[in-house]
């Protein structure tokens, strides 16, 4: 159970917030993958797609990877709008209002409610859009950058932090902890989306928006206590 008053840091940066961040991405990129070997969250996995796209002529799939990146670019532009929007309103969260769009926009597109509107890869780039909310929203855990919709500096942190353990920095420990705990969560959520969309399909996008709902509802429960800030650093 998540104790709000366990530490100073931001709520939203701590390590167990982290891990459950890490995990939505992970389910939202085990759907886009499979459905359309295109990553929702790690652009530079897209970006090393363009190339390969452009290198055999595979058109309709390069459109599709060009405008996932664009839709992610947005979707980080229009966190950056909504953080300065609240950053100067007392006793107001601008992490709500990102929670609540991510998890709205994700129980709409489960609902399959516009399955006969939208193409496969459209659902694909609506879902990168929700990732570069989160992305350009939550990248710090007790105050260290790090990444949840994209890992590689992760994997980085991870083993360099664990190396200096090894070599006798006994403080790097909890740093390398925190940072594999992540990226366990990223695999963990590409495993069970993947699964996930194997069976139910679009509906597989209700498991990191009921994530985001209990998120949601856990950091309302939060406020009320007055318990710490909510909002990670800038």
């Amino acid at each position: 159970m998540l104790d709000p008053a366990s530490t100073a840091v931001p709520i939203m940066e701590r390590p167990e917030i982290a891990f459950v961040l890490a995990i939505i991405a992970g389910l939202m990129n085990g759907y886009t993958y499979h459905v359309s070997k295109i990553f929702s969250t790690v652009q530079s996995g897209n970006i090393i797609l363009l190339g390969e796209t452009i290198a055999t002529k595979n058109w309709p799939h390069f459109y599709a990877i060009m405008f996932t990146v664009l839709a992610f670019g947005v979707g980080s532009m229009l966190t950056a709008i909504v953080e300065k929007i609240y950053r100067n309103k007392n006793n107001h969260s601008w992490t709500f209002v990102i929670i609540a769009i991510e998890a709205l926009v994700l129980i709409i597109l489960a609902s399959g409610y516009f399955n006969n509107i939208l193409s496969i890869s459209t659902i694909c780039i609506i879902i990168s859009f929700v990732a570069g909310l989160q992305g350009n929203a939550f990248h710090k855990v007790k105050g260290m950058l790090y990444g949840n919709v994209a890992v590689t500096l992760v994997v980085q942190l991870a083993f360099s932090n664990l190396m200096q353990a090894i070599q006798g920095d006994k403080g790097t420990w909890r740093k390398a902890v925190i940072f594999f705990s992540v990226l366990l969560g990223f695999g963990l959520g590409g495993y069970a989306g993947t699964l996930a969309t194997i069976r139910f399909g679009e509906a597989a996008l209700l498991l990191p928006a009921i994530l985001l709902i209990l998120l949601l509802i856990y950091l309302l429960f939060a406020k009320e206590k007055g318990d710490d800030s909510i909002d990670p650093a800038s």
